[in-house]
Protein backbone atom coordinates (compact mmCIF):
# COMPACT_ATOMS: atom_id res chain seq x y z
CA UNK A 1 0.00 0.00 0.00
CA UNK A 2 1.53 3.26 -1.67
CA UNK A 3 0.48 6.30 -0.08
CA UNK A 4 1.58 10.04 -0.77
CA UNK A 5 1.82 13.49 1.33
CA UNK A 6 3.49 16.71 0.96
CA UNK A 7 4.43 18.86 3.66
CA UNK A 8 3.87 22.75 4.12
CA UNK A 9 7.61 23.54 2.43
CA UNK A 10 6.97 21.61 -0.09
CA UNK A 11 8.28 18.24 0.77
CA UNK A 12 7.12 15.00 -0.85
CA UNK A 13 6.82 11.76 1.27
CA UNK A 14 5.78 8.38 -0.19
CA UNK A 15 5.83 5.24 1.76
CA UNK A 16 4.86 1.74 1.23
CA UNK A 17 3.61 0.09 3.89
CA UNK A 18 4.68 -3.99 4.14
CA UNK A 19 3.00 -5.84 6.94
CA UNK A 20 5.18 -8.54 7.04
CA UNK A 21 8.82 -6.56 7.01
CA UNK A 22 10.74 -6.68 9.79
CA UNK A 23 12.71 -3.56 8.78
CA UNK A 24 12.31 -0.40 7.74
CA UNK A 25 14.42 1.61 4.62
CA UNK A 26 13.87 5.64 4.63
CA UNK A 27 15.46 7.91 1.63
CA UNK A 28 16.13 11.30 1.64
CA UNK A 29 16.14 12.18 -2.17
CA UNK A 30 17.52 15.60 -3.01
CA UNK A 31 17.17 15.98 -6.83
CA UNK A 32 20.53 17.72 -7.47
CA UNK A 33 23.44 15.61 -8.66
CA UNK A 34 26.32 15.83 -10.66
CA UNK A 35 24.42 16.97 -13.74
CA UNK A 36 23.65 19.96 -12.07
CA UNK A 37 27.24 21.57 -10.82
CA UNK A 38 29.02 23.98 -12.66
CA UNK A 39 32.25 22.30 -14.33
CA UNK A 40 34.44 24.78 -12.03
CA UNK A 41 32.72 23.04 -9.19
CA UNK A 42 32.79 19.43 -10.65
CA UNK A 43 32.56 16.60 -7.87
CA UNK A 44 31.78 19.26 -5.03
CA UNK A 45 28.34 17.08 -4.66
CA UNK A 46 29.70 13.87 -4.21
CA UNK A 47 32.11 16.06 -1.55
CA UNK A 48 29.54 17.07 0.43
CA UNK A 49 27.44 14.23 0.39
CA UNK A 50 30.48 12.77 2.27
CA UNK A 51 30.68 15.68 4.46
CA UNK A 52 27.54 15.29 5.81
CA UNK A 53 28.62 12.38 8.01
CA UNK A 54 31.37 14.11 9.48
CA UNK A 55 29.27 15.88 12.27
CA UNK A 56 25.89 18.25 13.13
CA UNK A 57 25.33 20.81 15.81
CA UNK A 58 24.77 18.01 17.89
CA UNK A 59 26.52 14.97 16.88
CA UNK A 60 30.55 13.96 15.70
CA UNK A 61 30.56 11.62 12.86
CA UNK A 62 31.61 8.60 15.84
CA UNK A 63 27.95 9.67 17.58
CA UNK A 64 26.33 9.42 14.20
CA UNK A 65 28.09 5.95 13.43
CA UNK A 66 27.82 4.26 17.00
CA UNK A 67 23.77 5.70 16.93
CA UNK A 68 22.50 4.06 14.33
CA UNK A 69 24.88 0.57 14.46
CA UNK A 70 23.83 0.34 18.41
CA UNK A 71 20.32 -0.77 17.34
CA UNK A 72 21.92 -2.79 14.46
CA UNK A 73 21.32 -0.55 11.51
CA UNK A 74 23.39 0.66 8.17
CA UNK A 75 23.04 4.50 7.47
CA UNK A 76 24.89 5.51 3.86
CA UNK A 77 24.68 7.90 1.07
CA UNK A 78 25.31 8.04 -3.13
CA UNK A 79 25.62 10.79 -5.49
CA UNK A 80 24.08 10.06 -9.12
CA UNK A 81 24.14 12.06 -12.13
CA UNK A 82 20.24 13.35 -11.33
CA UNK A 83 19.93 13.20 -7.85
CA UNK A 84 21.69 12.66 -4.15
CA UNK A 85 20.13 10.12 -1.86
CA UNK A 86 20.59 9.54 1.84
CA UNK A 87 19.31 6.38 3.00
CA UNK A 88 19.00 3.98 6.64
CA UNK A 89 17.73 0.60 7.20
CA UNK A 90 17.17 -0.54 10.65
CA UNK A 91 14.31 -2.44 12.53
CA UNK A 92 11.05 -1.26 11.95
CA UNK A 93 10.74 -0.08 15.79
CA UNK A 94 13.99 2.06 14.71
CA UNK A 95 11.98 4.46 11.75
CA UNK A 96 11.25 7.90 14.31
CA UNK A 97 15.41 6.97 14.75
CA UNK A 98 15.89 6.89 11.25
CA UNK A 99 14.12 9.47 10.14
CA UNK A 100 15.72 12.18 13.32
CA UNK A 101 19.14 10.98 12.07
CA UNK A 102 18.94 11.37 8.51
CA UNK A 103 17.24 14.44 8.59
CA UNK A 104 19.99 16.24 11.48
CA UNK A 105 22.87 14.93 8.78
CA UNK A 106 20.72 16.52 6.16
CA UNK A 107 20.00 19.71 7.23
CA UNK A 108 22.22 20.61 10.38
CA UNK A 109 25.70 19.24 9.65
CA UNK A 110 28.30 21.83 9.59
CA UNK A 111 31.02 21.01 8.10
CA UNK A 112 33.94 21.53 10.55
CA UNK A 113 37.59 22.19 8.66
CA UNK A 114 39.66 19.82 9.87
CA UNK A 115 37.06 17.14 8.43
CA UNK A 116 37.01 18.76 5.43
CA UNK A 117 40.84 18.42 4.95
CA UNK A 118 40.63 14.70 5.70
CA UNK A 119 37.80 13.78 3.69
CA UNK A 120 39.61 15.85 0.90
CA UNK A 121 42.21 13.18 0.90
CA UNK A 122 39.55 10.15 1.39
CA UNK A 123 38.32 11.82 -2.06
CA UNK A 124 41.53 11.92 -3.55
CA UNK A 125 42.34 8.31 -2.86
CA UNK A 126 39.04 7.44 -3.84
CA UNK A 127 39.97 8.79 -7.49
CA UNK A 128 42.70 7.23 -7.49
CA UNK A 129 41.32 3.84 -6.70
CA UNK A 130 39.32 4.26 -9.79
CA UNK A 131 42.30 5.44 -12.15
CA UNK A 132 43.76 1.65 -10.66
CA UNK A 133 41.00 0.08 -11.60
CA UNK A 134 40.45 -0.38 -15.07
CA UNK A 135 37.43 -2.08 -15.57
CA UNK A 136 35.92 1.65 -13.52
CA UNK A 137 37.92 3.98 -15.59
CA UNK A 138 37.23 2.96 -19.14
CA UNK A 139 33.27 3.44 -17.94
CA UNK A 140 34.06 7.18 -16.63
CA UNK A 141 36.65 7.50 -20.29
CA UNK A 142 33.96 6.68 -22.33
CA UNK A 143 31.12 8.70 -20.74
CA UNK A 144 33.59 11.53 -20.89
CA UNK A 145 34.05 11.03 -25.03
CA UNK A 146 30.37 10.02 -25.38
CA UNK A 147 28.94 13.14 -23.88
CA UNK A 148 31.89 15.58 -24.21
CA UNK A 149 31.37 18.88 -23.41
CA UNK A 150 28.27 18.22 -21.31
CA UNK A 151 28.14 17.85 -17.22
CA UNK A 152 27.19 13.94 -18.34
CA UNK A 153 30.15 13.13 -19.52
CA UNK A 154 32.07 14.40 -16.36
CA UNK A 155 32.96 12.63 -13.32
CA UNK A 156 30.61 12.70 -10.40
CA UNK A 157 33.55 12.12 -8.40
CA UNK A 158 35.46 15.58 -9.75
CA UNK A 159 39.14 16.10 -10.71
CA UNK A 160 41.96 15.55 -8.52
CA UNK A 161 42.69 19.47 -9.05
CA UNK A 162 39.07 21.18 -8.08
CA UNK A 163 38.91 18.58 -4.84
CA UNK A 164 42.07 19.94 -3.92
CA UNK A 165 40.69 23.60 -4.28
CA UNK A 166 37.17 23.07 -3.09
CA UNK A 167 37.17 25.53 0.39
CA UNK A 168 35.02 25.36 3.22
CA UNK A 169 32.39 28.33 2.13
CA UNK A 170 31.93 26.88 -1.46
CA UNK A 171 30.80 23.59 0.30
CA UNK A 172 28.50 25.55 2.65
CA UNK A 173 27.19 27.28 0.30
CA UNK A 174 26.64 24.36 -2.31
CA UNK A 175 25.17 22.67 0.96
CA UNK A 176 23.00 25.33 1.47
CA UNK A 177 21.40 24.81 -2.42
CA UNK A 178 20.69 20.81 -1.45
CA UNK A 179 18.20 22.52 1.17
CA UNK A 180 15.54 22.87 -1.08
CA UNK A 181 12.46 21.49 0.33
CA UNK A 182 10.60 21.95 -2.96
CA UNK A 183 13.44 19.42 -4.34
CA UNK A 184 13.23 16.84 -1.46
CA UNK A 185 11.75 13.68 -1.42
CA UNK A 186 10.86 11.39 1.40
CA UNK A 187 10.13 7.47 0.94
CA UNK A 188 9.73 5.09 3.20
CA UNK A 189 9.33 1.11 2.86
CA UNK A 190 8.73 -1.72 5.16
CA UNK A 191 6.56 -1.97 8.66
CA UNK A 192 5.58 1.32 8.75
CA UNK A 193 2.43 3.82 9.40
CA UNK A 194 1.82 6.63 6.70
CA UNK A 195 0.32 9.22 9.35
CA UNK A 196 3.77 8.53 11.79
CA UNK A 197 5.77 9.35 9.10
CA UNK A 198 3.91 12.33 8.50
CA UNK A 199 4.30 13.32 11.59
CA UNK A 200 8.05 12.48 12.08
CA UNK A 201 8.92 14.96 9.08
CA UNK A 202 6.18 17.48 10.04
CA UNK A 203 9.02 17.78 13.15
CA UNK A 204 12.60 17.35 11.42
CA UNK A 205 11.87 18.19 7.85
CA UNK A 206 9.60 21.26 8.25
CA UNK A 207 12.58 23.67 6.97
CA UNK A 208 12.48 27.02 5.07
CA UNK A 209 12.62 27.10 1.29
CA UNK A 210 15.77 28.70 -0.42
CA UNK A 211 14.59 30.13 -3.57
CA UNK A 212 17.01 28.48 -5.53
CA UNK A 213 14.77 26.84 -8.10
CA UNK A 214 14.86 24.45 -10.60
CA UNK A 215 18.67 23.96 -12.51
CA UNK A 216 18.64 24.43 -15.98
CA UNK A 217 19.10 21.13 -17.90
CA UNK A 218 21.03 21.15 -21.47
CA UNK A 219 20.10 17.90 -23.81
CA UNK A 220 23.54 15.92 -24.24
CA UNK A 221 24.30 15.00 -28.11
CA UNK A 222 26.32 11.98 -28.97
CA UNK A 223 29.84 11.83 -30.00
CA UNK A 224 30.83 8.86 -31.91
CA UNK A 225 34.38 7.76 -33.11
CA UNK A 226 37.48 6.12 -31.54
CA UNK A 227 39.22 6.76 -28.51
CA UNK A 228 42.46 5.58 -27.78
CA UNK A 229 43.61 5.43 -23.58
CA UNK A 230 47.30 4.32 -23.54
CA UNK A 231 48.33 2.58 -20.12
CA UNK A 232 50.42 -0.36 -19.60
CA UNK A 233 47.80 -3.14 -18.59
CA UNK A 234 47.76 -7.16 -19.03
CA UNK A 235 44.62 -6.40 -20.79
CA UNK A 236 42.36 -3.98 -23.24
CA UNK A 237 39.37 -2.68 -21.80
CA UNK A 238 36.81 -1.56 -24.46
CA UNK A 239 33.92 -0.02 -24.28
CA UNK A 240 31.83 0.40 -27.67
CA UNK A 241 28.27 2.20 -27.40
CA UNK A 242 25.35 3.94 -28.77
CA UNK A 243 22.39 6.06 -28.31
CA UNK A 244 19.85 4.93 -25.84
CA UNK A 245 16.27 6.04 -24.51
CA UNK A 246 15.54 7.83 -21.52
CA UNK A 247 14.83 6.95 -18.38
CA UNK A 248 10.53 7.19 -19.13
CA UNK A 249 10.51 6.48 -22.68
CA UNK A 250 7.64 4.50 -23.85
CA UNK A 251 9.68 1.85 -25.78
CA UNK A 252 11.64 1.11 -22.48
CA UNK A 253 10.36 -2.38 -22.15
CA UNK A 254 11.47 -3.58 -25.17
CA UNK A 255 14.81 -1.68 -24.45
CA UNK A 256 15.06 -3.78 -21.43
CA UNK A 257 14.62 -6.55 -23.03
CA UNK A 258 17.28 -6.06 -25.87
CA UNK A 259 20.07 -4.89 -23.35
CA UNK A 260 19.23 -8.26 -21.37
CA UNK A 261 19.52 -10.89 -24.27
CA UNK A 262 22.23 -8.75 -25.46
CA UNK A 263 24.74 -8.68 -22.34
CA UNK A 264 22.39 -8.71 -19.39
CA UNK A 265 23.72 -12.41 -18.06
CA UNK A 266 25.69 -15.82 -18.92
CA UNK A 267 23.18 -16.93 -21.67
CA UNK A 268 23.46 -13.97 -23.17
CA UNK A 269 24.37 -13.32 -26.76
CA UNK A 270 27.70 -12.11 -26.26
CA UNK A 271 28.79 -13.34 -23.12
CA UNK A 272 28.53 -16.86 -25.18
CA UNK A 273 29.68 -15.56 -28.40
CA UNK A 274 33.14 -14.14 -26.82
CA UNK A 275 33.46 -16.00 -23.73
CA UNK A 276 31.49 -19.37 -23.92
CA UNK A 277 32.34 -19.88 -27.58
CA UNK A 278 35.57 -18.15 -28.55
CA UNK A 279 37.19 -17.63 -24.72
CA UNK A 280 38.23 -14.07 -25.82
CA UNK A 281 37.55 -12.55 -22.27
CA UNK A 282 36.89 -13.35 -18.67
CA UNK A 283 34.13 -10.01 -18.22
CA UNK A 284 31.82 -9.05 -20.60
CA UNK A 285 28.21 -7.69 -20.31
CA UNK A 286 26.04 -4.81 -22.05
CA UNK A 287 24.90 -2.10 -19.48
CA UNK A 288 22.75 0.85 -19.73
CA UNK A 289 22.71 4.29 -18.72
CA UNK A 290 19.00 6.39 -18.63
CA UNK A 291 18.45 10.18 -17.58
CA UNK A 292 15.78 12.69 -17.56
CA UNK A 293 16.36 13.62 -21.21
CA UNK A 294 19.03 11.09 -22.78
CA UNK A 295 20.03 7.57 -22.93
CA UNK A 296 22.94 5.45 -23.61
CA UNK A 297 23.62 1.39 -24.16
CA UNK A 298 27.18 0.08 -24.13
CA UNK A 299 29.01 -2.92 -23.86
CA UNK A 300 32.26 -3.75 -22.18
CA UNK A 301 35.16 -6.33 -22.85
CA UNK A 302 38.37 -7.17 -20.85
CA UNK A 303 40.26 -8.78 -23.32
CA UNK A 304 43.97 -9.70 -24.65
CA UNK A 305 45.32 -6.80 -26.55
CA UNK A 306 46.28 -8.44 -29.16
CA UNK A 307 42.38 -9.69 -29.85
CA UNK A 308 41.08 -5.80 -29.78
CA UNK A 309 40.12 -5.88 -33.63
CA UNK A 310 38.57 -9.09 -33.38
CA UNK A 311 36.25 -8.63 -30.08
CA UNK A 312 35.10 -5.01 -31.46
CA UNK A 313 33.78 -6.60 -35.11
CA UNK A 314 31.92 -9.68 -33.09
CA UNK A 315 30.44 -6.58 -31.20
CA UNK A 316 29.43 -4.97 -34.48
CA UNK A 317 28.24 -7.98 -36.26
CA UNK A 318 26.51 -8.62 -32.97
CA UNK A 319 24.32 -5.44 -33.41
CA UNK A 320 24.02 -5.88 -37.35
CA UNK A 321 22.18 -9.15 -36.50
CA UNK A 322 19.74 -7.77 -33.92
CA UNK A 323 19.07 -5.32 -36.64
CA UNK A 324 19.02 -7.76 -39.71
CA UNK A 325 16.32 -10.60 -38.46
CA UNK A 326 13.96 -11.20 -35.59
CA UNK A 327 15.16 -13.18 -32.39
CA UNK A 328 14.33 -16.64 -32.06
CA UNK A 329 10.84 -16.81 -29.58
CA UNK A 330 13.22 -18.92 -26.80
CA UNK A 331 15.60 -16.31 -26.63
CA UNK A 332 12.65 -13.19 -26.35
CA UNK A 333 11.49 -15.45 -23.57
CA UNK A 334 14.38 -16.15 -21.73
CA UNK A 335 14.98 -12.59 -21.46
CA UNK A 336 11.82 -11.20 -20.09
CA UNK A 337 11.58 -14.11 -17.42
CA UNK A 338 15.53 -12.74 -16.61
CA UNK A 339 13.86 -9.34 -16.59
CA UNK A 340 10.80 -10.57 -14.49
CA UNK A 341 12.65 -12.66 -12.20
CA UNK A 342 14.70 -9.73 -10.99
CA UNK A 343 11.95 -7.38 -10.58
CA UNK A 344 9.97 -9.69 -8.38
CA UNK A 345 12.89 -10.94 -6.07
CA UNK A 346 14.19 -7.40 -5.60
CA UNK A 347 10.74 -6.66 -3.50
CA UNK A 348 11.85 -9.02 -1.12
CA UNK A 349 13.82 -5.75 -0.11
CA UNK A 350 12.45 -2.85 1.93
CA UNK A 351 15.87 -1.07 0.26
CA UNK A 352 14.97 -1.74 -3.05
CA UNK A 353 11.71 -0.40 -2.81
CA UNK A 354 12.34 2.37 -0.84
CA UNK A 355 14.61 3.02 -4.09
CA UNK A 356 11.63 2.27 -6.79
CA UNK A 357 9.20 4.61 -4.73
CA UNK A 358 11.92 7.01 -5.87
CA UNK A 359 12.84 6.08 -9.13
CA UNK A 360 8.90 6.36 -10.41
CA UNK A 361 8.10 9.50 -8.48
CA UNK A 362 11.25 11.02 -10.33
CA UNK A 363 10.86 10.01 -13.98
CA UNK A 364 7.83 9.50 -14.27
CA UNK A 365 5.56 11.64 -12.10
CA UNK A 366 3.87 8.81 -10.13
CA UNK A 367 4.00 4.91 -8.95
CA UNK A 368 4.14 1.81 -11.67
CA UNK A 369 2.10 -0.48 -10.77
CA UNK A 370 4.05 -4.25 -10.72
CA UNK A 371 1.34 -6.33 -12.12
CA UNK A 372 1.16 -3.49 -14.88
CA UNK A 373 4.99 -3.42 -15.53
CA UNK A 374 5.39 -7.28 -15.86
CA UNK A 375 2.02 -7.13 -18.34
CA UNK A 376 4.09 -4.61 -20.35
CA UNK A 377 7.31 -6.82 -20.57
CA UNK A 378 5.04 -10.08 -21.74
CA UNK A 379 3.95 -7.87 -24.53
CA UNK A 380 7.41 -6.95 -26.01
CA UNK A 381 7.78 -8.90 -29.39
CA UNK A 382 10.73 -9.95 -31.60
CA UNK A 383 9.46 -7.00 -34.16
CA UNK A 384 9.94 -4.85 -30.98
CA UNK A 385 13.67 -5.73 -30.33
CA UNK A 386 14.35 -5.27 -34.07
CA UNK A 387 12.97 -2.34 -34.43
CA UNK A 388 14.97 -0.79 -31.27
CA UNK A 389 17.46 -2.10 -32.97
CA UNK A 390 17.13 -0.60 -36.15
CA UNK A 391 16.87 2.76 -34.60
CA UNK A 392 19.83 2.83 -31.91
CA UNK A 393 22.50 0.55 -33.67
CA UNK A 394 23.55 3.26 -35.84
CA UNK A 395 26.83 4.12 -37.20
CA UNK A 396 26.50 7.75 -36.87
CA UNK A 397 25.78 6.88 -32.66
CA UNK A 398 28.76 4.61 -32.30
CA UNK A 399 31.27 5.08 -29.83
CA UNK A 400 34.17 3.51 -29.28
CA UNK A 401 36.66 3.84 -26.18
CA UNK A 402 39.89 1.57 -25.54
CA UNK A 403 41.87 1.54 -22.29
CA UNK A 404 45.53 -0.57 -22.31
CA UNK A 405 48.87 -0.82 -23.76
CA UNK A 406 47.78 -0.79 -27.71
CA UNK A 407 49.46 -0.12 -30.70
CA UNK A 408 47.62 2.97 -32.16
CA UNK A 409 47.92 1.96 -35.87
CA UNK A 410 46.56 -1.80 -35.18
CA UNK A 411 43.45 0.29 -34.25
CA UNK A 412 43.11 2.02 -37.24
CA UNK A 413 41.70 -0.89 -39.51
CA UNK A 414 39.08 -1.53 -37.15
CA UNK A 415 35.40 -1.40 -38.39
CA UNK A 416 32.69 -0.67 -35.84
CA UNK A 417 29.96 -0.12 -38.20
CA UNK A 418 26.82 -2.05 -37.93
Amino acid sequence: MVQASRLRNGVRILTETIPHAISVSAGIWILRGARSEPSEWNGITHFVEHLLFKGTETRTALDISREIESVGGSLNAFTGKEFTCLHARALHQQMPLIMELLADIFLRSNLPEEEIERERQVILQEINMVDDSPEELIHELFAGAYWRGHPLGRSTLGTKEIIGHLDRKSLIDYMRLLQDPERVLLTVSGKVDHDEVVEAAEKWLDFPANGTGNPALEKPSPHRGLHLHLKDLGQAHICLGTLGYPYSHPQRYGYHVLNTLLGGGMSSRLFQEIREKRGLAYAVYSFQASYLDAGMLGVYVGTGREAVTEVVELLAENFSRLKGEEVAEDEIRTAKEQLKGNLLLSTESTGSRMSKLAMNEIYFGKQLDLDEVIEEIERVSAADVRAISEELFRPEYMGLTVLGDIDRDALASINMDC
